[in-house]
């Protein structure tokens, strides 16, 4: 028998980006782990381990340690269409059994530019001691830390591409 709550609902964030790199380039910084320990949810200087299976439904695990603590971020790569879209999980085991779901599209725009549309869908529950205003409150204040949160490491990601490009 199914178990769901009808009291749950998703938290959805669209974000778009332009970089001046190559479809080809982007792509790899979502699927390359050498990429990947410089901006997904880590830094060079706070990975501690990082393992990528970029394969269909490969998976990958971050181990990214901050002020004392380990932080254990998996997921799984569901769809990998090369140089246009990406489609994977994300999870923290520590803080919750669910996984959201990262899309990644990414199309050139005009030579050497390169646009991606980034959509995250997360789950946030709704817990019985919240007044549907209180609910309301508590998914905008996700959604725009968690927003925010994106676009700090999309920065990131930025200056990994620059540098790259750079040959630093």
């Amino acid at each position: 028998m199914a178990k769901y709550n009808v009291e749950n609902e998703n938290v959805e964030i669209r974000l778009e980006r332009l970089f001046k790199v190559e479809p080809e380039l982007l792509y790899q910084a979502w699927t390359d782990q050498r990429f990947l320990k410089q901006w997904f949810m880590t830094t060079a200087r706070t990975n501690k381990s990082i393992q990528v299976n970029t394969e269909q439904n490969g998976s990958y695990e971050i181990i990214d340690a901050r002020n004392g603590k380990q932080n254990v971020i998996k997921g799984a790569f569901i769809t990998l269409t090369p140089y246009e879209y990406i489609v994977m999980t994300i999870g923290m085991p520590e803080l919750s059994d669910s996984e959201d779901t990262i899309e990644v599209e990414i199309f050139e725009r005009e030579p050497g530019i390169t646009q991606m549309i980034f959509n995250y869908i997360a789950l946030v529950p709704r817990e019985r001691r919240y007044t549907t205003l209180e609910y309301k409150q508590k998914k905008k204040e996700y959604h725009d830390s968690t927003a925010h949160g994106f676009e700090t490491m999309f920065d990131k990601l930025q200056l990994t591409l620059e540098e790259f490009e750079a040959g630093l």
